[in-house]
Order: C-alpha cells, then sequence, then structure tokens
C-alpha cells in the first residue's frame, strides 16, 4: 500500500491540476463550438517538442518548452482568424485541417529520427507517471493566473465580444489555452489533454446547468476518472495515459445512460431486459454464422477464445487439443527470437558509430525465416480450428434458431402486456 500511495500521489495530483484548468478551458471551448482546437493546439505544440527533438533538445528541457510555445502560439494566431471564414466553411473543418497537417507534420520529422515510435507514443501518452513534484510548482502557478484570468473574463463576459474587438479577445483566449496547452502536453500528451478538456465538461453539461456547478461536478468526475485509470494501469499493468483516457471515456457513457434513463423515464430492470435481449440476438447471429460458414472468421467465438482458451477444449478431439498446443508453443519461441534479434539490430544501429552491414542482412534474413514459421503455424492452427468447428454445424444452427425464438417470445410477451393506444384513450375518458 506504501509502494503504490509512493508512485500514484503525485500523479495524481497532477491529474487534479490538469483536470482543473482544463475543465474550465473545456466548458468556453463548448459553448464556442470548436471541440478540436484542444487537439489541434495540442499536436501544433507536440509538432513544436518533435522539431526540438529533430535538433538534439531533451524532452523536458527549456529548448523543447520554446519551440513548443512557438508552434502553439502560432496556431492560436490561425485559430483566431477563423471567425473571418466564410459563413459557408464550418469553423470544425478549419481546426480539423490545422489538426491533421500538423499530426503529418510530426510524422514525417520522426520517420527520420532514431527511436522515433518511442518519441510518437511518449507524446500521444505523456509521461504523467513519471512527472517530478518540482516540476508542477511552475505550472500550478501558471494555471492558477490564466484560471483566474478567465474567470474573471466570464464574469464581465468578455469572450462575447464580437467585431474587431472580438478578434482580440479570441487572439488572448486561444494564446492563453496555447500556453495551458502546451505545459499541459509535457505532462500528459496530446490525447490525454484532450480527455481532460472534453471529458468532464460534457458530464458538467450533463449534471448542472450554471457554469460553477458545470465546472465542479466536471472537477469531482475528472479526478475519480484520474483516479480510476491510475489505479487500473497499475493493477493491469498497462499505458497509464491510455489507460486513464479509456477510464474517461467509460465514465461518460455512464453518465450518457444515466441521463438518457432519467429523460425517459426507463428503469434499470428495462434497461437490463433490452441488454440481455440484444446479447441473445448478438449470439444467435453469432451461432447462425458458424452453422452457415465454420470456416470463416467468427469474430465473438474468436474473441471469447482469445480470453477463454478453455472453451476450445468443449469442441476439440485430443490429437486436436495436441497439435493446437503443439503450435502455440512453437509460435512463442519464435515470437521471442524474433524480438531478441530485434533488440539486437537496434543495440547495433545505436551503440556504433558504423554499421555491421554483413551482420544486419544476417539478422534480417533470420527474421524473416522466424516471420515465415509463424505463418506456417498460424496456418496449422487455423486449420485445427476450423476443422473441429466443422462438427459444431448443426448444434450452432438449432441453437441460433432457439435463441431468436426466445427473442421473438420475449418481444411478443412484452407487447401484449403493454397497454394500447385505445386502452389509454379509454382510461383518460372515464376519468
Amino acid at each position: 500500500m506504501t509502494d503504490l500511495l509512493g508512485l500514484l500521489a503525485v500523479p495524481f495530483f497532477a491529474c487534479v491540476i490538469l483536470v482543473a484548468i482544463h475543465c474550465q478551458f473545456g466548458l468556453h471551448v463548448l459553448k464556442k463550438n470548436v471541440v478540436f482546437v484542444d487537439l489541434a493546439l495540442a499536436q501544433c505544440a507536440a509538432l513544436g517538442a518533435t522539431v526540438a527533438f529533430m535538433q538534439g533538445h531533451l524532452p523536458q528541457s527549456l529548448g523543447a518548452y520554446s519551440w513548443s510555445l512557438g508552434f502553439a502560439l502560432s496556431a492560436a494566431l490561425l485559430l483566431s482568424l477563423v471567425r473571418f471564414a466564410p459563413e459557408k466553411i464550418p469553423a470544425e473543418a478549419l481546426v480539423g485541417v490545422l489538426y491533421i497537417v500538423s499530426a503529418a507534420a510530426a510524422i514525417l520529422l520522426i520517420e527520420r529520427a532514431p527511436q522515433g515510435a518511442e518519441h510518437l507514443k511518449q507524446i500521444l501518452t505523456g509521461s504523467v507517471l513519471t512527472v517530478d513534484i518540482n516540476d508542477l510548482y511552475g505550472v500550478i502557478a501558471l494555471y492558477v493566473v490564466i484560471g483566474s484570468l478567465l474567470a474573471i473574463a466570464t464574469k464581465k463576459q468578455w469572450l462575447q465580444v464580437g467585431g474587431a474587438k472580438g478578434w482580440v479577445v479570441d487572439l488572448i483566449f486561444y494564446s492563453a489555452f496555447g500556453l495551458v496547452v502546451t505545459s499541459s502536453v509535457a505532462i500528459a500528451g496530446v490525447l490525454l489533454v484532450f480527455s481532460f478538456l472534453i471529458i468532464p465538461a460534457l458530464i458538467g453539461l450533463l449534471l448542472a446547468r450554471d457554469t460553477i456547478r458545470q465546472w465542479l461536478y466536471g472537477f469531482m468526475v475528472g479526478c475519480l476518472a484520474a483516479l480510476i485509470g491510475l489505479l487500473a494501469s497499475y493493477w493491469l499493468d498497462t499505458s497509464t495515459g491510455a489507460t486513464i483516457v479509456c477510464a474517461f471515456g467509460l465514465l461518460l457513457i455512464l453518465f450518457l445512460l444515466g441521463y438518457v434513463c432519467r429523460k425517459s423515464g426507463l428503469g434499470a430492470a428495462s434497461l437490463l431486459r433490452a441488454g440481455a435481449l440484444g446479447l441473445l440476438l448478438l449470439l444467435a447471429a453469432s451461432l447462425g454464422w458458424l452453422a452457415i460458414n465454420p470456416r470463416a472468421d467468427q469474430p465473438l467465438l474468436d474473441s471469447v477464445e482469445r480470453y477463454v482458451p478453455g472453451i476450445r477444449n468443449t469442441y476439440f478431439t485430443m490429437n486436436e487439443k495436441l497439435m493446437h498446443e503443439d503450435a502455440q508453443r512453437y509460435i512463442t519461441r519464435y515470437t521471442a527470437e524474433l524480438n531478441r534479434l530485434g533488440e539486437m539490430e537496434a543495440r547495433n544501429r545505436y551503440e556504433n558509430t558504423e554499421t555491421d552491414d554483413f551482420l544486419v542482412q544476417k539478422i534480417s534474413s533470420f527474421q524473416q525465416s522466424y516471420n515465415e514459421m509463424i505463418k506456417g503455424e498460424t496456418f496449422v492452427m487455423r486449420e485445427v480450428r476450423s476443422r473441429a468447428r466443422e462438427r459444431l454445424r448443426w448444434p450452432a444452427a438449432i441453437t441460433s434458431l432457439a435463441l431468436l425464438f426466445l427473442c421473438w417470445a420475449a418481444f411478443k410477451r412484452k407487447k401484449d402486456n403493454s397497454p394500447t393506444l385505445d386502452g389509454r384513450i379509454d382510461v383518460m375518458g372515464k376519468s
């Protein structure tokens, strides 16, 4: 428990700070109807960080921050000019163009950089798990100042100014936003920053009407999602940034379902019945497809077998089971050799000033051979599985028809039990 607190305390504190400022900006972004402006600014800041990386600056250095901030402020200038675009051109389209061009330019630069894939992953998912408390002091001061000024501007309604003054206001707003995003991307990455901006603000809009309560609810739910994501990342040993993003998405889905239930008057029992009926229909469709073409890919069955391999034992013979397990062992062995050769090639490329062409060709030849052997063993596994599934054709067809009949009976029963329109009219007339 002590190790867990020591590892996650500072990252969680960083997430709390980021959620607080980005939820505040997110409410304004949603009201301006420029949802992807944060993604565009973050990607431009990431492009600046990539340029700095290509020039040899360390990710957390002043040089990298300067390049990133310069690109973000340039993007803020372009975004402030969106208001002068023709009315028939949506603002979101221009924001999307800015994002995609920045992303493409970053990819072109990364292709020429050693360890470019690792740099791209860090830009997208960030390194919030390794953030240092000393790096947060300056960020906190910056966010407090900008957040206070934004609160004052909101109260004074300065952000609703039109005309030439409106362009100046937009330029200041996007510049302040770019300054925040530049600092945030260096800590959390592009994907996590976008989640901090949009998802808590959306949940706040679902739960409240006035801006203060929207921010408060969004902040609390955002902190909860960050905590869930950090704990899940620790227990599942997964990428921290990506896990937190998924936690934010899951909570948003739950709140949307709750909102729909509250507005439509549906109870939990009705939702459970609808969900069970949907699962039965999905299972019936999967079994029907298995009966029609057992040698084809079976998405549902393949997914279940991936996480519960023991299901195959219910329809595999002993010989099929042994052949499948033998092929799986060979694939595991060949994959380990491929990874070892890849690490050897990378070590030779980055540690030696001159590349040994003979060694590289030899490693490449071995890698090609192992890939071919993996393909052969994969073919054996698929063939064994397909032959075994052919025996399931008739049982699958009968089960599929039974499930469809069960779904039809449940639907008919619900329809018969529901009051008709004429019945409701008669009741209203008697009353």
